[in-house]
């Protein structure tokens, strides 16, 4: 690996964990404001984290050297592990019996 691929990867992974943070943290805040769990409350949070990703992602693109397949490749990564985690505790393996 060259050091635009490296950049990429370091700011991949730091975009995408900032964001998954700030996704679980607003997740957990809104769980506490409003337990019934409505959707349109987090709507506003949504489209805010969604423009700092694209934000983000850009100003990596324009004013570092980052590898622009290896930084896409780390947030992706990133980003979509937790979300594979949240899925799997809401639908969990059934016991396979024959």
């Amino acid at each position: 690996m060259n050091n635009p691929a490296i950049l990429g990867v370091i700011l991949g992974s730091i975009i995408g964990a900032v964001y998954v943070a700030w996704q679980a943290w607003d997740l957990r805040r809104q769980k506490k404001a409003s337990p019934d769990g409505k959707v349109l409350a987090m709507a506003p949070g949504a489209a805010l984290r969604l423009v700092f990703l694209a934000g983000a992602w850009w100003l990596a693109f324009q004013f570092t050297a980052a590898d622009k397949w290896w930084l896409t490749g780390a947030l992706l990564v990133t980003y979509s592990l937790p979300l594979v985690w949240q899925v799997r505790k809401l639908f969990p393996a059934r016991d396979k019996e024959s």
